[in-house]
């Protein structure tokens, strides 16, 4: 192999694992980001649940003045 070519082949597998590294480093964003959109889907649920909750205390609550009221 004349050297021209060794060079060139060289810096072609220099380029490649540039590439290999670009391509590690947008699969660790990937993997940040769907780690955060669990996160954050995880919070979502916990807070629906939390205002579900409260608005069945609330409902209970109505429905015991209301009866209360009745009696009278």
């Amino acid at each position: 192999m004349d050297n021209e070519t060794k060079k060139m082949f060289e810096i072609l597998m220099k380029k490649l694992d540039g590439m290999e590294i670009k391509q590690d480093e947008i699969f660790s964003v990937v993997k940040a980001i769907e780690y955060s959109n669990n996160t954050h889907k995880a919070e979502i649920d916990n807070i629906t649940y939390k205002i579900s909750h409260t608005e069945g205390t609330i409902n209970k609550i109505g429905n015991v003045i209301a009866e209360s009221r009745a009696v009278k």
